[in-house]
């Protein structure tokens, strides 16, 4: 493939305008970081269970609380014991499957052929899932409905063989942590919101106001940009002869 010096132009032109939108964007992204940067640097920082329950007694507003995090009803599944905040069993089967494959090779004269043949082969198969979670939890001593905050992430507890082919693959969270929430305290409660696990208030704002956001923008956009000038070099421009 040659590139003529007009291609060599046109990509110029098109890195130009892909870089002038990028920082159009780039910037309104930066704004809308600074905004939610205002609101983590004015937030309460919060310790104590006793302020924790005034700021949502009396409509605080944006406030970090750090404390402990606990399930006040675990769940589990009888044939593996345990207390969990969250539980899922998938009842798996070993089955066959088939598919058609089509191989080409050349023979000792030169002469390329095709065949086609059917392939055999096996995988554990999902058939069936059951899940169960906790109702209550409570961070701080003070109690809310599970929903109120993510915790953890879900991972793989054990695996039981149930038969012939067949098994239950267990997968859970925890019962309790300890980090940090920003929130909203209003109406006696909080806004819906994830646990920072295992970071202070002050290792959350840090994390918070990394700006890591702007960094995987710009990784996207490099590589879009880059996409777009290897298209545009891929297809035959004769409008620009």
């Amino acid at each position: 493939m040659t590139i003529t010096k007009r291609e060599i132009i046109a990509s110029v032109v098109i890195i130009a305008v892909m870089m002038i939108v990028g920082f159009v964007i780039s910037e309104n992204i930066q704004q809308n970081l600074l905004e939610k940067y205002q609101e983590y640097d004015t937030a309460v920082q919060i310790t104590d269970e006793e302020m924790f329950r005034h700021g949502m007694k009396t409509n605080i507003g944006n406030a970090f609380v750090y404390g402990d995090l606990k399930t006040i009803d675990p769940v589990t599944f009888p044939e593996i014991g345990g207390e969990f905040s969250y539980i899922k069993k998938e009842e798996q089967e070993y089955t066959r499957h088939s598919r058609t494959v089509t191989r080409t090779y050349t023979d000792d004269e030169g002469n390329t052929h095709t065949e086609t043949e059917t392939e055999y082969y096996w995988t554990w198969d999902t058939v069936n899932t059951v899940s169960k979670e906790s109702t209550k939890i409570s961070f701080l001593n003070v109690e809310f409905d599970y929903s109120k905050i993510s915790f953890l992430t879900t991972h793989e507890i054990t695996t039981l063989d149930t038969g012939y082919h067949t098994r239950n693959v267990y997968y859970g969270k925890g019962t309790e942590c300890k980090g940090t929430i920003f929130t909203i305290l209003k109406d006696n409660t909080i806004s819906k919101t994830s646990l920072h696990n295992n970071l202070t208030i002050e290792e959350t704002i840090d994390n918070l106001e990394s700006g890591y956001q702007l960094v995987i923008f710009w990784i996207f956009w490099v590589i879009a940009t880059a996409g777009a000038v290897a298209g545009f070099y891929f297809f035959e421009n004769k409008w620009l002869e």
